[in-house]
């Protein structure tokens, strides 16, 4: 039995403080994923008469002044061919933007909305069919 005047070694102070900084940094990993999220989808639509393409994008966040959909890549055929950049997004979670591209029948565009926390995501069109979402 310890005496009751004395204070644990400083080998088992440090395991408790190395417990619960482990402890810590497994609910800081936890509640990450719930925080940063990709866009939840990317919805194309190409509008040949006025060449333009509407980027339908839903990201659901509660501050879209910190936490946003910043950029917008469209590749056409397999090249880049608009890269947008943004400071917020419009609105807490589904917002439109338009982007003039001149197209072809069969050409593809794939575009990639990208989170500023972390994730993205993608979807493409055939001009002239319908879009699909790409994971």
């Amino acid at each position: 039995m310890l005496p009751q005047n004395k204070s644990i070694g400083p080998e088992a102070s440090l395991f408790r403080t190395m417990k619960a900084l482990a402890a810590f940094m497994l609910l800081v990993m936890l509640t990450l994923p719930a925080t940063a999220h990709s866009p939840a989808q990317v919805s194309l639509v190409y509008d040949s008469q006025n060449q333009s393409l509407l980027v339908t994008t839903t990201h659901q966040v509660s501050n879209p002044s910190n936490h946003y959909v910043y950029k917008i890549a469209v590749q056409k055929n397999g090249e880049q061919a608009l890269t947008v950049e943004y400071k917020s997004q419009p609105t807490t979670t589904t917002f439109t933007y338009n982007y003039s591209i001149n197209t072809s029948k069969g050409d593809v565009l794939k575009v990639t909305a990208y989170c500023s926390i972390a994730g993205s995501r993608s979807a493409e069109i055939i001009i002239g069919e319908e879009a699909k979402q790409v994971v």
